[in-house]
């Protein structure tokens, strides 16, 4: 792969359109060559950070406008959130105690902990945009097609 690729769609704030943008998600990680346990992470913390932006942004008003952009290349996969809610500022964003045992709130800690950046900023709009960064691990060269590697004789 070379230079950047990506994907950009525009959703609504609906929970029925999580399930494609796992999918979407899940493939294009695939694709850049994240493993497979790590592909599951970054699914989870794009989940986590749509469902924050419903819940919180939003307030679960199911007709609102987020921009989700999926870009890789062959170091980096990234994804950004857009709302166009007001913009939170990022010193307010806090998981609660982890050793506060409960449902819910642990959303940006998982976000923290399985990506390598994230980070809110206030977009031209008004609103948040979420950017979450994975690196991608180095590959082995590859063999062009009717190449054959000595080790497999």
């Amino acid at each position: 792969m070379s230079g950047w690729q990506g994907i950009k769609l525009s959703l609504i704030s609906d929970k029925r359109y999580l399930a494609p943008v796992r999918a979407l998600v899940r493939e294009s990680a695939t694709i850049v060559g994240l493993e497979q346990g790590d592909v599951e992470k970054v699914v989870l913390a794009v989940q986590e950070g749509l469902a924050n932006v419903i819940r919180h942004c939003y307030k679960d008003q199911p007709h609102e406008r987020i921009d989700v952009w999926v870009t890789f290349d062959d170091h980096e996969f990234e994804i950004q959130l857009k709302d166009y809610g007001e913009f939170v500022d990022p010193i307010t964003i806090k998981s609660r105690d982890l050793e506060d045992v409960r449902p819910g709130g642990l959303g940006v800690h998982l976000m923290q902990t399985v990506m390598d950046e994230v980070k809110y900023e206030k977009n031209e709009a008004g609103g948040t945009t979420l950017t979450l960064r994975k690196r991608v691990p180095d590959q082995p060269p590859q063999c062009e097609q009717g190449e054959h590697d000595s080790s497999e004789f």
